[in-house]
């Protein structure tokens, strides 16, 4: 891709972008704004066009940025470089992956089931509480929960989850 992609703006923990709407399609990411050729992208979305299409970005005065400049100066999220891992991991097995609902949360599709996957670091500390009320919400939503666990060398495990009450396994 020899297009380039304009940073403009940051609403919300969205990155606001200008460029070709060819850009976006081909990639399958972002939502497109009321105004022309402006975009919304989550910054796992704007690394992947870096990274895995080749695609210049700019910031407002033009600098050229490459994948360490993004997320030096728009992560807001320590969870930011194992999202885009597991997105990257994603979309290399063929899936459309797109920026969940939280932080540490993607969404893809396939057959027909919808999955959420919630992205963690190996050896970080996980709430139990967290986790089960997360898992929870995700069936709720009739959405197959996924933990994905990336290691120190950027390998990404995933495992399905369930939660099961005792009074349910006794027979």
């Amino acid at each position: 891709m020899d297009a380039s992609v304009e940073v403009i703006d940051v609403k919300e923990g969205k990155l606001l972008v200008k460029g070709p709407p060819g850009v976006f399609a081909e990639a399958r990411i972002g939502a497109r704004m009321a105004e022309h050729d402006v975009f919304t992208v989550d910054l796992v979305e704007l690394a992947y066009l870096i990274y895995a299409k080749d695609c210049g970005v700019v910031d407002r005065d033009g600098q050229r940025l490459d994948l360490e400049d993004v997320f030096s100066r728009y992560s807001q999220s320590r969870y930011d470089w194992i999202k885009f891992t597991t997105f990257l991991d994603l979309r290399s097995r063929g899936r459309v992956v797109t920026p969940g609902y939280g932080e540490n949360v993607l969404l893809f599709e396939m057959k027909g089931q919808k999955y959420v996957v919630y992205v963690v670091e190996e050896n970080s500390p996980l709430d139990t509480k967290e986790l089960l009320s997360w898992i929870e919400s995700a069936l709720l939503k009739n959405l197959e929960p996924l933990l994905a666990l990336v290691d120190a060398n950027g390998d990404v495990t995933y495992y399905t989850l369930r939660t099961y009450k005792v009074e349910d396994l006794l027979v």
